[in-house]
């Protein structure tokens, strides 16, 4: 066989699944291999960060609770100043 039809033929045989490796050698038909996959430990720290917030309340209900209250009292006030440097501070 010409060379290149051979390394056409064997190209061929192995996308569509005939039994023969890249290497050309044949392969066990009935032993399959488990796809895995490995995480680093920064990974799985990043993984268990996001669990996290995505279980944490959208509203903390005791902070805007007690602001509510203030407010309907009358007594809620925030200075100019301590907004300004809130900002500022990008807090």
């Amino acid at each position: 066989m010409d060379m290149r039809i051979s390394s056409v033929y064997n190209a061929y045989s192995v996308q569509s699944g005939r039994g023969v490796s890249q290497s050309g050698t044949r392969v066990d038909k009935g032993r399959v291999d488990a796809d895995s996959v490995s995480l680093s430990a920064q990974a799985g720290d990043y993984q268990a960060a996001r669990r996290a917030v995505a279980n944490a309340p959208d509203i903390r209900e005791g902070i805007v609770g007690k602001i509510q209250e203030m407010l309907d009292a009358g007594t809620y006030r925030v200075s100019a100043q301590d907004v300004a440097a809130r900002i500022f501070r990008g807090a």
